[in-house]
């Protein structure tokens, strides 16, 4: 489809760009907290934390701060950055123990992945073989192999306890760590999305379980993210106090940057010099204005014109023409939405009354909309939350709604009820 438009990949990619050459050329009006975050990562053992709306781009934001950190300490030898390319992730169901196999697992397999890479670079002494093997059968790798490749002797043997099997893993993790890195250098790991947590009482039970083994390991560098607050909750924990550095808040692209992240990625995948993205950095912006400027749901949607305007054969004769296209599909995607949705007047003018306040509200501030308590409000909340206009967050100790906000769905919705006008900033401004 893409090499139709004259591209040799999607245009309008939700992923986060990669860390390596090409995400950095794809990532712009970065500047300023790229520096913040390296600064954070190379000054500071501690972890550094990263706040931000969903869909804002803060895992690019670290995988390209990795990917620079790493090349400028490339010639450090042992005090070398490498960064751990594939972010983590915690959920609730899983301990301590399950999450740090994985990480230690991830850190080997990258190891053994770069051998070549990682011994001219860090002048390792030591074979790999045993970590290999380890992967590869760890029901059948005893303790004492597990020290094999570092000249302690051991060999392959039975062995059925596997948490004897991985305190050996570990322990060869752990070796290879302090054997590749003094204590400037290690491994970057990213912890993602921490908001799927759900509260900020179970985040912080997870990063507390990890405060004295993981996040004060040598050779690892940590950087967490997380979306609504939660990361900032969670560092406001006695615990972990002193172990997590005051999140970096990363805010929306500014106007000029939503221009230059199109013409970025046009430039990095034309194939065809006259090929004309199908959507503009005009209408680009048009849509991220509309959906409350996320950075992911207008990627989003703008794929979805995309095909829409493939699989239709629909035929255009300059970008005006495809800048109108796209106004009339967007006029379209949100009608329908509107025609699928019944709910009350008094719903309706709670919607609008979010969206002036920016898309976010708690039911704390329930008189300041008119209603006599947070729980006369929650009623017509809910009916928002059945439409798929909004969602709710909920308190840690007795499970009330803590945030109400505004989805995509709602956005495009309050786009048709206010008779597409555009709202907050003019044209001009992007």
């Amino acid at each position: 489809m893409w090499k139709d438009f004259g591209f040799r990949r999607n245009l309008y990619d939700t992923h986060p760009v990669s860390g390596d050459a090409q995400g950095e050329r794809l990532l712009v009006g970065r500047q300023d907290e790229l520096k913040r975050i390296k600064s954070r990562i190379t000054g500071f053992k501690t972890v550094v934390t990263i706040e931000g709306p969903n869909g804002v781009g803060k895992t690019s934001v670290v995988l390209v701060g990795g990917y620079q950190i790493e090349n400028d300490t490339k010639d450090n030898g042992k005090g070398s950055l490498v960064l751990m390319p594939d972010p983590f992730q915690l959920n609730a169901e899983e301990s301590a123990i399950d999450f740090k196999r994985k990480v230690y697992a991830e850190i080997a397999s990258y190891f053994i992945k770069h051998e070549a890479k990682m011994r001219s670079q860090l002048d390792l002494q030591f074979s790999l073989g045993p970590l290999e093997a380890w992967l590869e059968n760890p029901l059948n790798l005893s303790g004492s192999v597990a020290a094999a490749g570092f000249g302690l002797g051991g060999g392959r043997v039975p062995n059925e306890s596997v948490g004897f099997d991985l305190h050996g893993f570990f322990s060869l993790v752990d070796r290879l760590l302090k054997a590749a890195f003094n204590e400037d250098g290690g491994v970057i790991c990213i912890v993602d999305n921490l908001e799927i947590l759900n509260t900020s009482q179970i985040a912080r039970q997870r990063l507390e379980s990890l405060r004295d083994d993981l996040f004060s390991k040598h050779g690892i560098r940590w950087v967490l993210c997380g979306a609504r607050g939660i990361v900032r909750s969670a560092a406001s924990s006695q615990r972990l106090q002193g172990r997590l550095q005051e999140p970096i808040e990363i805010a929306p692209l500014n106007g000029d940057s939503i221009r230059d992240l199109i013409q970025a990625r046009v430039a990095e995948f034309k194939i065809d010099n006259s090929a004309i993205p199908p959507v503009s950095s005009k209408s680009f912006a048009y849509a991220f204005r509309v959906l409350n400027e996320n950075l992911r749901d207008t990627l989003k949607f703008c794929g979805d014109f995309s095909l829409w305007l493939h699989d239709s054969n629909q035929s255009w004769e300059d970008e005006a023409h495809l800048d109108e296209l796209f106004e009339i599909w967007l006029a379209e995607q949100s009608h329908a939405y509107m025609d699928a949705i019944n709910v009350p007047p008094r719903a309706w003018k709670l919607l609008d009354e979010i969206c002036l306040q920016g898309g976010s509200i708690s039911p704390s501030d329930h008189k300041d909309y008119g209603f006599n308590s947070s729980q006369n409000m929650r009623g017509q909340v809910q009916r928002l939350e059945q439409a798929g206009l909004v969602v709710s967050e909920l308190e840690d100790t007795d499970q009330r709604r803590k945030t109400i906000s505004v989805v995509a769905k709602g956005w495009l919705v309050r786009h048709h009820r206010s008779g597409y006008e555009k709202h907050e900033k003019s044209q001009d401004a992007y």
